[in-house]
Order: structure tokens, then sequence, then C-alpha cells
């Protein structure tokens, strides 16, 4: 059965991709079968932080129903399969990416949408074609103000919230306890900050594909192993 999983948050520079490479990445390396799809239609960038800067079909193309959707997937050298939105400006809508995530080739993956910023238009129809949201923040005020809108609007979407991921985390911000009380989700994971993230950006492979050992890397382990329990089963 296919599960499909936005990554999102209605504050911009989270971090959100790279969250959403590095989950995958995770997930692949448990041998669990995963999809890192770029659904931000203006402005992706999974695709270029990974290396991959040519893409004769995208996901914008399968929205405007001129192509398939493996014509659209790629494999990255790690081995991660990722399904990009377009580079250029190739107008479309999320209307029907709930219809893309039903494909049958995806019946047996996980598929981790990287949805836009926001809370506009397009960012709330990515949301709402997904069965299941985890809501990225840094732990600083504004950005928890914004996880907690992002929860209400997912919420509002039918988009169950399997929890918070708190991303480029150090010692003597907010406690991860506290924002996970005031959100009123769970918190599925903390990443710290890490300076081997930039490294792996500027080398174009996942953190945890690059440097294992990180301590990045074993925290998107832990997340991913959480994320590997079945649609239904408990985190």
């Amino acid at each position: 059965m296919a599960r499909n999983i936005c990554i999102v948050s209605a504050k911009g520079g989270v971090g959100k991709t790279v969250v959403t490479i590095n989950l995958a990445a995770a997930m692949m390396l448990d041998r669990r079968p995963v999809v890192a799809l770029d659904a931000d239609l203006k402005m992706s960038g999974l695709g270029l932080q990974l290396g991959m800067f040519h893409f004769p079909v995208s996901l914008n193309d399968i929205l405007n129903g001129r192509a398939g959707l493996l014509e659209a997937m790629y494999i990255h050298a790690s081995g991660l399969r990722i399904i990009p939105a377009s580079l250029g400006v190739r107008e479309a809508s999320a209307a029907r990416l709930r219809k893309v995530l039903a494909h049958p080739a995806l019946h047996d993956s996980t598929v981790l949408v990287d949805a836009p910023p926001g809370l506009e238009k397009n960012a709330l129809a990515v949301l709402g074609a997904c069965d299941e949201a985890i809501v990225l923040a840094t732990p600083e005020i504004p950005a928890v103000a914004d996880a907690m809108k992002t929860i209400m609007a997912a919420e509002k979407a039918g988009t169950k919230v399997l929890g918070l991921v708190l991303n480029r985390y150090r010692k003597g911000q907010l406690l991860p306890k506290e924002i996970e009380s005031a959100c009123g989700v769970p918190l599925l994971g903390v990443v710290r900050e890490d300076r081997e993230i930039a490294k792996s950006i500027f080398r174009r492979m996942p953190v945890v594909v690059l440097k294992p050992k990180a301590r990045s890397s074993r925290d998107f382990r832990r997340i991913g192993a959480a994320l590997s329990v079945p649609a239904g089963g408990a985190i």
C-alpha cells in the first residue's frame, strides 16, 4: 500500500529539502522502498541539492498531462529515487498531485513530498493531496509559531500530522519538550546543527550516505527508522 508523507513548514529556510533528502536516504539505507518528490513547483531545489541539473521530464509535466510518472523518475548516484520539479518556468498546478501519488508504480513505496514553503494556494494543495505530514521547524519562537499554523492548516485539510521534527538544533535554544507541548503533536526527532550537512550539500550527496557517523546522520537514521513503521502503525 502506497504511503505519502508531506514535509511541510509555513516558514521558508528551515531546511525542508535537506530533511526530505536525508530522511528518504535514511529509509533507503534501511532497505525501505522510498521516493523523494519535489512538489515545490515554482522554486524547485531537491534535484539541485543532489547535483542533478538536467531533467527532460519533471513533475510539472506529469501534472500537466504531458508525461507519465516513470518518465519523471530519476536515480541519484546514491541510489535514491527522486521525482523532481522543473528547474525552468513551467506552470503547473498541484491539483492533480493526489492522482500522481496514487500511481501503481508507487504502491510499495513511501513517498516523501518536499512541499513549497508557506501556506499559499499551491502549498495548501500539496498538503491536502498527502495522507500524512511531518511539520518541520527550527527552535526559534517565530518558526514554532509558524509550525503551529501549519499544524492547524494540515488538520483543516484532513491530513494526519505524524508529528514535529526540529532541525538545526543547538544547545541553549528552546527546549524540544517545550516546543512539543506548545505544538500539541508528538516530537518525532531532533536534527542537531552539523557542519557536515553543508559539506554534503557541496558534495551533492545526502549526509547519511556521505558521512554516516555524523551526528546529523544518526539523527536522520533514527527518525527514518520511526517512519518505516507501516501506515496505521505506531510511530
